[in-house]
C-alpha cells in the first residue's frame, strides 16, 4: 500500500511566489520586446517624415502656389506630404510638413533665387559707354551697353587699373531684369499683408516678443512715427507707420518686416530684417545688417535729391539693396537715387532702375540703369568712381531677388 507523503503548505506557497515572478518577468521581457517593436517603427515612420520633407525642399520649383500642394516622396500609403508657399517681402516663405502613420515633421524656409553663376554688373544700354576711374575694380561677368567700357579722368586722377574688366562681357538691354515679385512688393504699402488671420499687438517699452512662423502673422500698424529702442522682436512681425521707422542700436531685430514712408537706421545698429519705404532708406556709419536682410525702396512719381537710399561709411548690408520708380522719365536725372558711402560693403544684389553712385564695395551682383558720380563740384554721367565690384567674393549660397529663372532655394531656416 502507498502513501502519499504531505507537503508543507510554505512549500506550495514559495512554488506559487516563484510561478509568478516568473510570469512576471516573462510578461515584462514581452512587453519590452513589444515596446521595441513599437520604437523602432515610430523611429522609422519619424526618420521617414523627416527625408520626405528634405527631399521636398530640394526639389521646390516654380509649381508651387499660394495653395496647399501635396505630393509623395515614397511608396508608403500611409505616407502625406503637403507644401504651402506666402509671401514674406522680397522672399517667400515654403512650409513643408510629411505625415506617415502617426508620426509628422514639419520645416519652414526662407526661400530665394540662387545662381551660382551670377554676372557682376548689368548696365542698361543707353548709348553711353561706362567710363572707369581710379581705382575702381570689376571681377566676373558683365552686360555693358555696346559701346562698352573706356578709361576716364576726373580732376587730374586716372584709371590705375592694367584691365577694364575681369570677366566676359555681354551686351545689355534697354531694359533692366525684371523683378518678378515687384507688384506684391508694391501692395505691402497698401496693406495687403491683411487677412483674417493676422493679429494687432501694440509696441511697448522694453518690450521682448518672438513670433513662430507655424503661427499667424502680428502686425502693429500706426499712422504716427516709430522710434524702435530697447526692444527685441523677432519671427512672424510686420511694424507698419505711415510716417518714419527709426531703428536704435539698442533695438534687436530679427527676420521681422518694417514698412514705412521713410526709415532711418541710426548707427552702430546690428539686426537682420526686411526694410520697405516710399521716400528714404537711411543707414548711417557703421552699421552691419546680417543675411538676410533687404532695404527695398519703391517709388511713385517724379524722383528729387531728397528721395534715396544713403548707405553711410563703414557699413555692411548682407543681402538685397533695391531702388525701383516706375516713372518713365523724360528729363535727365543729375541726383543717384542710390548712393553707396566709402569702405562700405554690400554682399549680396544692388538694384536700382535709376542713378547709382557708387564709392564702395560690392561683393556680388549690381543691376544699373546708369552710373553717377559727384567729385570736385561736377557731375559725372556713367561714371564709376574708386567702385569695386567683385562676383567672386558672393558665397555660391547666397539667394536672393526673384530676377530671372533661377533656382529655388533656402536662404534661412525658419522653424
Amino acid at each position: 500500500m502507498l502513501f502519499f507523503k504531505k507537503i508543507k503548505a510554505g512549500a506550495l506557497q514559495y512554488v506559487l511566489v516563484i510561478s509568478v515572478i516568473i510570469a512576471f518577468i516573462l510578461f515584462a521581457f514581452i512587453s519590452l520586446i513589444y515596446l521595441q517593436q513599437q520604437l523602432q517603427i515610430k523611429n522609422t515612420f519619424y526618420k521617414e517624415a523627416i527625408e520626405n520633407v528634405q527631399s521636398a525642399f530640394n526639389s521646390i520649383d516654380h509649381s508651387i502656389d499660394s495653395k496647399s500642394l501635396e505630393k509623395k516622396y515614397s511608396e508608403n500609403r500611409h505616407e502625406k506630404t503637403t507644401f504651402s508657399k506666402e509671401h514674406w517681402g522680397i522672399f517667400d516663405i515654403v512650409s513643408i510638413s510629411s505625415v506617415v502613420k502617426n508620426e509628422s515633421f514639419q520645416k519652414i524656409g526662407l526661400i530665394g533665387y540662387q545662381d551660382n553663376e551670377r554676372d557682376a554688373l548689368y548696365l542698361k544700354e543707353n548709348n553711353t559707354p561706362l567710363v572707369l576711374v581710379g581705382n575702381t575694380t570689376i571681377k566676373g561677368n558683365v552686360s555693358l551697353p555696346k559701346k562698352g567700357t573706356k578709361r576716364g579722368n576726373i580732376a587730374g586722377i586716372s584709371y590705375y587699373g592694367n584691365q577694364l574688366i575681369n570677366g566676359l562681357q555681354k551686351k545689355s538691354k534697354t531694359s533692366l531684369p525684371p523683378i518678378k515679385n515687384i507688384n506684391y512688393i508694391k501692395s505691402l504699402f497698401n496693406r495687403s499683408y491683411m487677412n483674417n488671420s493676422i493679429e494687432n499687438f501694440e509696441l511697448e517699452e522694453n518690450l521682448k516678443l518672438t513670433q513662430s512662423f507655424n503661427k499667424p502673422t502680428i502686425v502693429h500698424y500706426t499712422e504716427e512715427n516709430i522710434n524702435l529702442s530697447n526692444i527685441e522682436l523677432q519671427g512672424n512681425i510686420i511694424i507698419h507707420s505711415k510716417n518714419t521707422i527709426t531703428i536704435d542700436k539698442t533695438a534687436i531685430l530679427k527676420d521681422i518686416i518694417l514698412i514705412a514712408s521713410s526709415i532711418k537706421i541710426l548707427k552702430n545698429t546690428t539686426g537682420n530684417f526686411q526694410a520697405f519705404a516710399q521716400n528714404n532708406i537711411i543707414v548711417e556709419e557703421n552699421c552691419t545688417m546680417n543675411y538676410p536682410t533687404a532695404l527695398i525702396l519703391q517709388q511713385q512719381g517724379k524722383t528729387d535729391e531728397k528721395k534715396l537710399i544713403n548707405i553711410g561709411k563703414n557699413a555692411t548690408i548682407k543681402g538685397a539693396l533695391v531702388y525701383y520708380n516706375d516713372f518713365n522719365k523724360k528729363d535727365i536725372n543729375f541726383n543717384p537715387q542710390v548712393y553707396i558711402s566709402e569702405n562700405s560693403t554690400i554682399i549680396g544684389e544692388l538694384y536700382c532702375n535709376q542713378n547709382l553712385e557708387l564709392l564702395g564695395n560690392v561683393h556680388g551682383t549690381v543691376c544699373t540703369n546708369n552710373f553717377i558720380t559727384k567729385q570736385y563740384g561736377s557731375v559725372y554721367i556713367n561714371h564709376l568712381y574708386n567702385g569695386i565690384i567683385n562676383s567672386y567674393k558672393l558665397p555660391k549660397q547666397y539667394c536672393g531677388l526673384f530676377i530671372g529663372d533661377k533656382s529655388l532655394k533656402v536662404a534661412k531656416w525658419l522653424y
